[in-house]
């Protein structure tokens, strides 16, 4: 399973307020996205700690009363896996030496953000490869287990030896020397278990395996009971592992025993998940190197369907793990029931995957939508609790032209996660693959075109959302968003074009496009309307920009106090000339400015002093935090601190009854806004709610 860090969770223990800002700045500027917290002495550093997750630590020597001795000793205490940059004025190799001694991951001079930017992305690739080791760990205990259970049920006498002492055996082998139990086998040499003849023999072979442990060997010889009496036997030592570590395996094989039953039983166990009894991912890997060899020999088209339960996070604190593992074969089993001749697997935690032949593409994805639904109408009963799960489904193909195995299941996570990232972020819905898909998703120059084309054609397409005003239910605002359609009725976002068309200089025209066509809406719609427009970075740097907004306002005969236009955190700190003189000249015209995803730099406030902000929409992720006290609490003290300023503020991204319950009550805040409220629509209409 591979992981990312979409958004990096940054902790700064600093010493200056504005040196940590800059160091944000040109981590933002260089792509990378994180959301950051600033600790300026020890308590607000054990605060942090407390209070928040976070994946990686910039720390200077001292900041403020504390130290960097200090921050790692709370790391330790509180037992926080934190990589940590130690940002050294006196950069030399003795500063590195006892940086990392002390405990630092790494050790940068303070005043080089270019590497200060690269250690950030190494350690951000070692993060990533952290998680999927603690994977394949968890992977690799479950199959001992499987091989213990094995072993515990095995006909022949098996037994694990490290450095020549017994560590563990079956019951067989046990019963094979008169032993009692396998404890008072532990610790006894393998030399006592051979006859005192062939003690040379057995030597010799110990020897040999020292140079080569890897080897497989077999030694005739006379095994010794407790009681002094002899019996035939052959001992079969082989390399391998016990709780981990690396040892020897010694099988003395049962007469009479059909080896190829014992085969078909290691084969039945290796191929089986414990929790579900599906097959496992090497079975199914095996079922789709067989596809792809039927796909180039006689053109059969095959169907992968990725199928991931989502949120599965949630029912685990909800459930406990014997609760989510109960979810999982109640999910499994119904699967079960619905797969018919498809080849079926558990190939993660929560995923599970099925390959059949289809006639057509549109098969499948009539196949995937029939699963999301019935998993979305399954609600099991779960620890007597009826669970409500829902699921996402990737749809790729293996074609005649299909390379490898691996790479089908691949295209089929990658859509997977898409369709987990649509219905914002929700999941429930499915994505089958297009091969058209790959060209799109890494050319720039196509989404270029689409763009240009879009602007001669006016293709663009508009999307409006109510916020709600919690202090008055006869204002309606609306911000408006702006997407390019696709072939099929899919659209692309904002996000995936636009920043394309800032490179290409068409930032400022789509703009443009999105005021002009929103105010005739607002226009046509014959009820007085406030929109909310999105300016992006690089059409501030337009200087005719604000006299081009406010001409087209006095056309669609709109007022100013009905029009805000808002611009990013990101993009005002970037672009802060720019974005005060644009300020400026709108607002004069009575228009209002808003400064959305706010709060994920490390002094937002700053901004304050030279944009004269109307409003206020925060970042997201203080949205996600609500179910935490600390969250609610720091979310409470920002929205006192921009409230103070007259500024009216905006939560979005409420996305359940709980956090609009949590918004409601917690004060200060004058819209909500979010998918649980009212999603984007594609016209602009009064909602019958509102």
């Amino acid at each position: 399973m591979s992981y990312a860090l979409d958004n990096l969770r940054l902790l700064i223990a600093h010493d200056s307020q504005d040196e940590a800002e800059q160091l944000m700045n040109a981590l933002r500027n260089a792509g990378r996205a994180t959301r950051a917290h600033l600790a300026l002495g020890e308590e607000d550093l054990l605060r942090a700690l407390k209070g928040g997750s976070w994946e990686l630590m910039l720390c200077r020597p001292q900041f403020g009363d504390g130290t960097f001795e200090k921050a790692m000793a709370h790391l330790n205490r509180l037992g926080k896996a934190i990589p940590v940059i130690l940002l050294e004025d006196d950069f030399s190799s003795a500063t590195v030496k006892k940086g990392m001694q002390q405990g630092a991951r790494a050790v940068a001079p303070a005043g080089d953000r270019e590497l200060i930017s690269m250690m950030v992305d190494r350690l951000t690739e070692y993060l990533r490869l952290r998680k999927e080791l603690q994977h394949s760990e968890i992977v690799r205990h479950d199959a001992e287990k499987r091989l213990s259970l094995l072993m515990d049920q095995s006909r022949d006498a098996i037994a694990y030896v490290l450095d020549g002492m017994h560590i563990h055996a079956n019951d067989n082998y046990v019963e094979m020397f008169g032993y009692e139990s396998a404890d008072d086998l532990a610790g006894v040499p393998i030399m006592d278990m051979v006859s005192a003849s062939d003690h040379d023999k057995l030597k010799q072979l110990l020897r040999s395996r020292a140079q080569d442990e890897n080897q497989t060997q077999e030694l005739e010889c006379k095994g010794v009971n407790t009681d002094g009496s002899e019996f035939d036997a052959t001992f079969t030592f082989s390399p391998s592992t016990y709780d981990g570590e690396a040892c020897t395996q010694i099988v003395i094989r049962a007469a009479g025993v059909d080896q190829s039953e014992i085969e078909a039983r290691i084969r039945e166990i290796s191929d089986k998940d414990q929790v579900t009894g599906l097959f496992s991912r090497n079975w199914f890997m095996n079922q789709l190197d067989d596809a792809v060899a039927a796909a180039a020999r006689e053109s059969q088209l095959s169907a992968v369907l990725y199928l991931r339960l989502d949120d599965f996070e949630h029912h685990q604190s909800a459930l406990g793990l014997d609760g989510a593992d109960e979810l999982l074969r109640a999910v499994a089993d119904w699967l079960t029931s619905k797969a018919g001749k498809a080849s079926l697997a558990r190939v993660d935690g929560e995923d599970f995957a099925l390959m059949l032949p289809v006639e057509d593409t549109e098969a499948a994805g009539v196949l995937a939508d029939k699963l999301r639904k019935g998993i979305e109408g399954l609600m099991p009963e779960v620890s007597a609790r009826t669970v409500q799960v829902t699921a996402s489904v990737g749809v790729a193909f293996i074609r005649e032209d299909a390379r490898n195995s691996q790479d089908s299941l691949t295209t089929a996570l990658k859509c997977c996660n898409q369709a987990q990232r649509g219905n914002d972020g929700k999941g429930n819905s499915i994505k089958v693959h297009d091969p058209m898909d790959d060209v799109a998703a890494g050319s720039s120059e196509a989404i270029a075109m689409q763009v240009r084309q879009a602007l001669e054609q006016g293709s663009f397409k508009l999307h409006y959302q109510p916020l709600m005003n919690l202090e008055d239910e006869s204002d309606h605002l609306f911000e408006v968003f702006v997407s390019l359609p696709q072939k099929e009725g899919d659209v692309l976002e904002a996000k995936d074009f636009i920043p394309v068309a800032a490179e290409e200089g068409m930032g400022g025209k789509i703009d443009r496009w999105v005021v002009l066509n929103g105010m005739r809406a607002a226009a046509a719609l014959g009820q007085p309307v406030k929109m909310l427009f999105n300016i992006n970075g690089s059409s501030l740097v337009d200087q005719g920009l604000a006299d081009w907004m406010l001409k087209a306002m006095k056309a669609a005969k709109m007022e100013g106090r009905n029009v805000i236009f808002q611009f990013s955190e990101g993009d005002a700190t970037t672009y802060l000339k720019q974005a005060a003189l644009f300020a400026q000249k709108v607002q004069a015209a009575g228009c209002k400015v808003s400064i959305s995803r706010f709060g994920g730099g490390l002094d937002p406030f700053k901004l304050f002093h030279h944009i004269s902000a109307n409003m206020v929409k925060f970042e997201g992720s203080f949205t996600q935090d609500l179910a935490k006290p600390e969250g609610r609490d720091r979310l409470a003290e920002i929205i006192k601190e921009v409230s103070e300023g007259g500024r009216q503020t905006v939560v979005g991204f409420v996305e359940s009854a709980a956090q609009m319950q949590a918004l409601w009550s917690l004060g200060g805040v004058n819209y909500l806004q979010g998918f649980y409220l009212q999603a984007p629509m594609e016209s602009l209409q009064i909602p019958e709610t509102a």
